[in-house]
C-alpha cells in the first residue's frame, strides 16, 4: 500500500470512529423515558446525509468531482488535526495544556532533527516558555516544510 493510500485509509478510519463515538455519546447522554411518557423515537439524523449536504455546495443533490475532492480534503485535514491533538496530549506529560522545554525536547521530530532542530522559543509566540496546541502545530508544519523528517 502506498503512503498516500495508507494515510487516506487512516483518515477514513478516524472519521468513522469519530462518527461512531459521537453517536454513542449522544445515546449515552439522552435521558431514558419512563414507559408512561415514552413516545415513538424520532429517526436519528443520518450523518452521511449531513456530510453530503455540507459537501454539496451548489445544493443540486449531486456531488461533482470538485465538491467531493474539497470535502475529502477537509475530512483528511480534520483527521490529521485530531491525530496531532492526540500526540500533543500524549506529549504533555504534566497535563497542563502546553509543552514545556523538556516535553518539547522529547518530541520525535525534535529528537530526529538533533542539533539542527529549531529552538522552542522560535515557536513560542506568547513568550511564556510553553507551547500551546496551535504553537505545536506550527512546530510540526515548520519541521515538515524544512525537510526535518
Amino acid at each position: 500500500m502506498t503512503m498516500h493510500g495508507s494515510r487516506a485509509g487512516y483518515a477514513v478510519c478516524v472519521i468513522a470512529a469519530l462518527l461512531v463515538a459521537t453517536a454513542a455519546q449522544a445515546q449515552a447522554t439522552t435521558p431514558a423515558k419512563t414507559p408512561a411518557t415514552q413516545a415513538t423515537p424520532a429517526a436519528p439524523a443520518d450523518e452521511a446525509d449531513a456530510i453530503f449536504a455540507r459537501w454539496d455546495t451548489d445544493h443540486n443533490g449531486v456531488l461533482s468531482p470538485q465538491e467531493f475532492r474539497v470535502g475529502w480534503h477537509q475530512l483528511q485535514a480534520t483527521a490529521e488535526l485530531h491525530r496531532l491533538h492526540e500526540q500533543f496530549v500524549a506529549m504533555d506529560t504534566d497535563k497542563n495544556g502546553c509543552l514545556n522545554a523538556a516535553e518539547y525536547a522529547h518530541l520525535e521530530l525534535i529528537q530526529h532533527a538533533g542539533k539542527s532542530a529549531p529552538p522552542m522559543a522560535m515557536f513560542d509566540t506568547e513568550k511564556n516558555q510553553c507551547l500551546d496546541f496551535k504553537e505545536y502545530v506550527n512546530v510540526v508544519n515548520y519541521m515538515l516544510k524544512h525537510e526535518h523528517p
